[in-house]
């Protein structure tokens, strides 16, 4: 079985939550929490077998002709020229020319696309370097161009969460996980989703089965913080107590653990 490469950017930021999403949380003091479970996530059946990484990881494989990748801004090159000036000329746009360009670039990218059969590995790069740049909505139309390969189903899905559409995007974490139920980052970020969606049950349920694969730390994070939305204070409160064994340096677990005492526990 062809093994799964994901995004290291993407992995690391499973646990983001958008603006306004951890009010009423437990963690609401540590406004950063993708970083503090970095160091301790597990890529599951995309693992890379190993500790922390200080750059994105390209998986190790070659993107066939997508041009040759150059390094921009501390991102890897995958646009081609084509799409680059447009992307450039969309900063200075004005509203009205934003709408021509948008078509254009749509134009471009199928072009872009068919010249190279629609290749996974060049969609997931391409999708993959927007993602980097923080433009989740350009990066989510190219990972939708492709339905058949995990990383790009998964990355949509991320996409969709990370712009708040979360029915869309349980919907893709869902058709990830038909596609590989051994993927357990897809339960991670279909949990954050029920989560944000105010489905609690559900969001439990993914949470537990993704600590049960992995025993990840921001497993613990996000199920505490869960319970603690539930006000079920004693389950959020054993849940970070657990995690705090299991990782004794966890500062987003302690703040977690001290803000559940301050509540009181039922």
């Amino acid at each position: 079985m062809k093994k799964i490469m994901i995004s290291l950017f993407i992995l690391v930021s499973m646990l983001g939550f958008a603006e306004g999403e951890n009010e009423g949380s437990a963690i609401r003091e540590v406004p950063i929490i993708e970083n503090q479970g970095a160091q301790t996530e597990s890529t599951g059946a995309a693992s890379n077998g190993g500790g922390e990484s200080q750059t994105p990881d390209d998986g190790g494989e070659t993107v066939e002709n997508p041009e040759t990748p150059k390094e921009a801004t501390g991102v890897r090159e995958y646009r081609p020229q084509s799409l680059i000036q447009l992307d450039e000329q969309m900063k200075k746009g004005t509203r009205s020319s934003i709408i021509q360009l948008n078509a254009r670039y749509e134009q471009e990218l199928n072009a872009y696309l068919e010249s190279v059969s629609y290749n996974s590995d060049v969609i997931f790069y391409l999708a993959n370097e927007y993602m980097m740049l923080n433009n989740y909505s350009r990066a989510n139309k190219i990972f939708l161009k492709d339905n058949k390969d995990l990383r790009n189903v998964f990355g949509a899905a991320t996409t969709y969460r990370f712009m708040g559409q979360h029915r869309n995007a349980i919907d893709k974490y869902s058709q990830a996980i038909s596609m590989n139920s051994g993927f357990a980052e897809s339960y991670l970020g279909r949990g954050l989703s029920y989560r944000n969606l105010n489905e609690y049950d559900n969001a439990v349920s993914d949470l537990k089965t993704y600590i049960s694969k992995t025993g990840a730390h921001d497993g613990y994070v996000a199920l505490a913080d869960v319970y603690f939305k539930m006000g079920k204070n004693k389950e959020a409160y054993a849940i970070a107590s657990q995690g705090i064994a299991k990782y004794g340096n966890s500062g987003i677990l302690k703040v977690l653990a001290n803000n559940i005492l301050k509540n009181k526990i039922d």
